[in-house]
């Protein structure tokens, strides 16, 4: 049986690609960082997966309950990788401690490289293993920087190059790597999400972000279901597609004319009618 092991498989994008792999006839190893959560998927999925508990950003923890699977696939390695653990940390980058913005970095970018680098051996840098797949799941923000976000926008972008180096340096070993982006997502995350900036309103960002909930609402109701990126991930592992990027937005086209194409100054001042106030825009 086909070995894939995902991070993050509590809830959201995570618990329903182990649902749906598990569903194809592969055995998940899946991480979680609470032993209730372990205990809920153990239950659900029996002997269909293995769940390991740690935080991402624990080092010692992680390198003792990595021990486990190596076990299961040190006879025919690990099929594919997927990166999907990750927060969010918001808020105007004067604003974030140095504590925040390095958690938002060691979980979104630290944390996937060393994963991904234990397990490398397994997807084919040890070449008595089979060439495996690496799908690391980056978001819209690692393409397009959104005011009040940034130090997620900052992770998902250095996401974005990581998953080119790793790309260009495994090929030669035949390991695919790509990359799913995908913008809003019916998961959690909106209602945690909400609220969120409150802690700011004092700041000199404070009236700036009275929109804040707002924007969230609207992104929240033209989410994508979650099965959305499950089935990316299916294409991806049985090779009915070959890109390295996939990105999942309802105007992909608009999307990518305001990321790629449209001057710097003028998506800048459509970005600060969005967010500001009359009165406290002022155009540069």
């Amino acid at each position: 049986m086909p070995y894939i092991f995902i991070t993050g498989v509590s809830t959201g994008i995570g618990f329903d690609a182990m649902k749906t792999l598990i569903q194809h006839g592969y055995h998940v190893i899946g991480t979680v960082r609470k032993e209730i959560d372990a205990a809920s998927i153990r239950q659900q999925f029996a002997e269909k997966c293995t769940i390991l508990v740690f935080d991402v950003t624990d080092v010692q923890t992680c390198l003792s309950e990595m021990q486990k699977a190596f076990t299961l696939i040190k006879k025919d390695g690990l099929h594919t990788l997927i990166n999907n653990a990750g927060i969010a940390v918001p808020g105007p980058l004067e604003c974030l401690t140095d504590e925040e913005f390095e958690l938002q970095m060691n979980v979104n970018v630290l944390a996937v490289r060393r994963i991904t680098n234990l397990l490398l051996p397994y997807l084919g840098t040890n070449r008595n293993y089979k060439p495996g797949i690496i799908i690391n799941i980056s978001s819209v923000s690692g393409l397009f920087n959104s005011p009040y976000n940034g130090a997620y926008c900052i992770s998902k972008h250095a996401l974005e190059s990581m998953t080119d180096v790793y790309r260009r340096e495994l090929s030669m070993f035949g390991i695919r790597v790509m990359a799913i982006e995908p913008g809003p997502i019916k998961t959690e995350i909106w209602s945690k999400s909400k609220g969120t900036l409150d802690r700011f309103k004092d700041t000199a960002y404070g009236e700036l972000l009275s929109s804040a909930d707002k924007m969230i609402e609207s992104s929240e109701k033209s989410a994508f279901d979650v099965g959305v990126i499950s089935s990316i991930i299916v294409d991806i592992i049985t090779e009915k597609t070959s890109k390295t990027r996939h990105l999942v937005h309802r105007k992909p086209f608009l999307f990518k004319l305001l990321a790629y194409y449209l001057p710097d100054k003028m998506v800048d001042k459509l970005v600060a009618k969005t967010i500001a106030k009359k009165d406290n825009y002022r155009p540069v």
